[in-house]
């Protein structure tokens, strides 16, 4: 739709049309489709459009750029904001583009405008955040910074982590590990002491960071190289720089060179399609217990199935950095399973609003959807413990308005299993997957019950069927299990996403493979078989397939 000269700046239907458009091809994996439908459309723009609107265009065009690998021109519309028109860009969506475009710069190897783009959004989530998301702000530039070998850089992050992370164990764990690397690149003349200081805390904290800095402190000659140079014992040693009790005040973000706005949180017109920011959308109450409408009565998890095997090498798909197979699809809902009290084609229980845009309050809140995005974005790139530490931030953060959204559970809890499994963190999520009485219970409650898309729910089903295989205690409830779930699996990928057939399929004969410990009986594979002769040809032994995140985006269409 082009603008004639003389029209108005933005024409309403127009841009939800194209909105729609460049939401379609992100969803399905069409980055650099999306960043050409809207570069096309800003450029036709000839007047200042409205700049909320208008905000939504440079969010999306900064989310296509990023997608479609062109890191320059995402971290230009960060650094720099749009390059005509104002615009107005909701501080956590705006937060959430900061902490992206630090792995824009890293990617290019500008480590300076890295810790700009940090500083920018860490100084934004203080303003508007929550202290974890804060935390999490600093994790991922220590991360990234490390990832580029600055670790002269990623200190001031790590020293954030632990005088900041009070409370969060995870985080404050995750500085004390940062600091092992940077003393392993002879760099941080601070860093030894803080380390050394934290061994106390350390020792009484059990997460996989807080052992691997332990392990390092008591095994690495670096530190007993340090140790015999300069003993930390007894009077006149100096304390630690940055004890836990003092807040690390990095500086504020600098004037943006283009008038990006950051106006104060409240209600912003949004196209359909798009959660918009405003506040914490109405939830959804979870409906009582009951038939879900779900295709076939599955066991339950916390049916005590799955025993599982001691701690120790799990045939898991963790070397490559993508773990997952198949196109992005499309995050369309319909005739997934849902509560016996709603209209059964309903897609989840989102309803739209007919001939108009979708309220509010119909809307998981989109900072927090711009979180679990940021989240799928680390677990795709392979950072599988930062993206678990991210899914369980989000949690928190939902539990913590005190009503949660449903959709939001529902997708942290998915993304939280897979990161764990692809971290070889097998007993974490198998604890998740059987607890009941957990805050995560609730968002597999809303898997289950049709608040998330049906890929979404199948992504779940893929998780149940590895986790029934790995049972060591009860074979025939394992195989049934498994039979069962992939047997519905394999329905849905023929319906669905006809492209991830053949990964099912090796699913199917790796679980199975799995619980008979390498030597099943070859009538065990009769029902993988016959899905093998309906997709028509032999599907090779390859690694697990594992279901790509879908957009975290109710779609009305």
């Amino acid at each position: 739709m082009a603008y004639e000269e003389g029209e108005l700046a933005m024409d309403r239907e127009a841009f939800v049309h194209v909105m729609n458009e460049a939401s379609g091809l992100l969803e399905a994996g069409d980055a650099a489709g999306a960043l050409a439908r809207l570069t096309a459309f800003d450029d036709g723009l000839v007047e200042q459009p409205d700049p909320q609107d208008y905000g939504w265009i440079v969010s999306y065009r900064f989310r296509s750029a990023f997608g479609a690998g062109d890191f320059a021109q995402a971290l230009q519309i960060a650094e720099n904001g749009p390059a005509r028109f104002a615009a107005d860009i909701p501080s956590g969506s705006m937060a959430t583009m900061y902490s992206m475009a630090v792995e824009a710069a890293t990617q290019l190897g500008q480590a300076e405008s890295a810790v700009d783009m940090a500083d920018r959004c860490i100084a934004l989530r203080r303003q508007v955040g929550t202290p974890d998301e804060v935390l999490m702000g600093a994790m991922t530039a220590c991360t990234l910074l490390g990832d580029i070998e600055r670790f002269d850089l990623a200190l001031r992050y790590a020293h954030l982590l632990i005088a900041e992370g009070e409370g969060f164990e995870k985080y404050r764990a995750y500085g004390y590990y940062a600091l092992c690397a940077a003393l392993e690149h002879k760099v941080g003349d601070s860093a030894f002491a803080t380390l050394w200081a934290g061994r106390e805390w350390l020792g009484g904290v059990d997460n996989e960071f807080a052992r691997e800095a332990k392990n390092y402190l008591e095994n690495s000659p670096t530190v007993k190289e340090l140790l015999a140079q300069q003993p930390l014992e007894g009077p006149g040693v100096p304390a630690p720089p940055l004890p836990p009790s003092a807040p690390v005040h990095l500086p504020p973000p600098g004037p943006a060179s283009a008038p990006v706005h950051l106006p104060p949180p409240g209600p912003v017109s949004a196209p359909a399609h798009l959660p918009p920011p405003g506040p914490d959308s109405i939830p959804v109450p979870l409906p009582p217990p009951g038939a879900a409408g779900g295709p076939v009565p599955l066991p339950p998890p916390a049916s005590g199935a799955v025993e599982l095997p001691p701690p120790g090498p799990v045939d898991s798909p963790l070397t490559p950095v993508d773990p997952f197979g198949g196109a992005v699809p499309l995050s369309s809902a319909v005739n997934s399973p849902a509560p016996q009290d709603l209209p059964l084609d309903a897609p989840t229980q989102y309803l739209p609003v007919s001939g108009a845009l979708p309220v509010a309050g119909n809307r998981p809140p989109a900072d927090q959807c711009a979180g679990g995005e940021t989240a799928d974005a680390l677990l795709v790139a392979g950072r599988f413990g930062v993206a678990a530490a991210a899914y369980r931030a989000l949690i928190d953060e939902a539990l913590g308005t005190g009503r949660p959204d449903l959709m939001i559970m529902g997708k942290a809890v998915l993304g939280l299993l897979q990161a764990l499994i692809f971290d070889n963190r097998i007993p974490e999520a198998h604890a998740i997957w059987i607890d009941e009485s957990a805050a995560t219970a609730i968002g597999i409650q809303a898997i289950e019950r049709g608040q998330t898309s049906l890929h979404d729910l199948f992504g779940y089903r893929l998780i149940e069927a590895y986790l029934h295989s790995l049972a060591i205690s009860d074979r025939d409830g394992a195989i049934q299990a498994v039979n069962t779930i992939m047997g519905t699996c394999i329905e849905y990928a023929f319906d669905k996403e006809r492209e991830v057939v053949p990964g099912m399929i090796n699913n199917w004969r790796r679980h199975l493979i799995e619980i008979f410990d390498d030597n099943p009986p070859p009538e065990v594979f009769a029902p993988v078989e016959m899905a093998e002769r309906r997709w028509g040809q032999p599907v090779p032994l390859g690694p697990l397939y594992w279901s790509r995140p879908s957009p975290w985006v109710v779609d009305w269409r």
